[in-house]
């Protein structure tokens, strides 16, 4: 008999899908649905004190590895493309067993931030929609014990306000996003552990 976790994600893998993919390598979380989405500008994302494709630090990931705290990352990001209304951050695991893991779907950032704090309160007006576990909220890095996963923080310049309500499906955050997003920056860190096999 299927596990309800294996049945949970891959219901939330088929949403994905139906989105129009699972996020890509290219920087969208869904078929463009726009001319402007699909000549989508990059633009820089850090973490400070942090180098691109290296080890993220401990206390961003899950209490079940020794010094996670499960805050958020301080992310900051540069070099927007005109036009830009406000951000939505998505942030997931490409590694994960059942394809993209979508830990964190937050948009409705202002057109004039430009970093989030460590582990900072969310502003009210922002707005969160379901992670691939049917939760609202952020899920930190916690991959099964043995297993070194990539993690992704993708920021995403939009034509528009918040495109979408709380707690909206995946799918339907993830649709919206990729219509409005004129720009996306990313950075990738690595959490777990390494196999002993």
């Amino acid at each position: 008999m299927m596990s309800q976790h294996r049945r949970s994600t891959l219901a939330a893998a088929s949403a994905l899908a139906l989105a129009g993919a699972a996020l890509s390598g290219c920087g969208f979380i869904g078929a463009p649905q726009n001319k402007s989405a699909e000549l989508a500008e990059w633009f820089t994302v850090t973490i400070p004190g942090f180098r691109d494709g290296r080890d993220l630090p401990t206390r961003l990931g899950c209490a079940t590895y020794p010094g996670g705290e499960g805050k958020t990352p301080n992310l900051y990001w540069s070099g927007t493309p005109s036009g830009t209304k406000s951000y939505a951050i998505v942030v997931d695991d490409p590694d994960a067993d059942n394809g993209a893991y979508v830990h964190w779907v937050i948009a409705g950032i202002g057109e004039n931030v430009n970093q989030l704090v460590e582990g900072t309160k969310l502003d009210r007006t922002w707005v969160q929609g379901l992670n691939t576990g049917k939760q609202v909220g952020y899920k930190p890095p916690c991959p099964p014990k043995g297993e070194r996963h990539r993690f992704r923080f993708t920021i995403y310049a939009l034509n528009a306000g918040a495109p979408f309500a709380n707690g909206a499906k995946l799918r339907d955050s993830l649709a919206a996003i990729a219509k409005h997003t004129i720009g996306r920056g990313r950075v990738t860190g690595n959490f777990g552990s390494k196999s002993s096999r």
